[in-house]
C-alpha cells in the first residue's frame, strides 16, 4: 500500500467475491461486468527489465526503499 493517510483507506471485504455473486442475480450487473472487462488491457510486465526488481523489492516488509515510505521510515528511526 502507498504511504497515505490511513483515512484514505477503506475496508470493503472479499470484493470479487460479492461481484460473482451479483453478476448471477443481477443482468444489469452482469451486461456492466462485461462492459467493463470488454475495455480491459493486458499488459505483460515481465518483458520491462526492470519490473522484476522493482516487484522484488516490494515484496519486503518494509519495503527495500525505504524513502518511499517516509511514515514507516520515522517509526523505525
Amino acid at each position: 500500500l502507498p504511504d497515505v493517510e490511513r483515512s484514505k483507506f477503506k475496508y470493503i471485504g472479499n470484493s470479487s467475491l460479492v461481484g460473482s455473486y451479483l453478476s448471477l442475480i443481477s443482468a444489469d450487473a452482469r451486461h456492466k461486468l462485461e462492459e467493463i472487462a470488454s475495455q480491459m488491457t493486458y499488459v505483460e510486465l515481465s518483458v520491462y527489465p526492470t519490473y522484476m526488481d522493482e516487484f522484488v523489492s516490494a515484496c519486503f516488509l518494509p519495503h527495500t526503499n525505504i524513502d518511499q515510505f517516509p511514515t514507516v521510515k520515522e517509526i523505525l528511526e
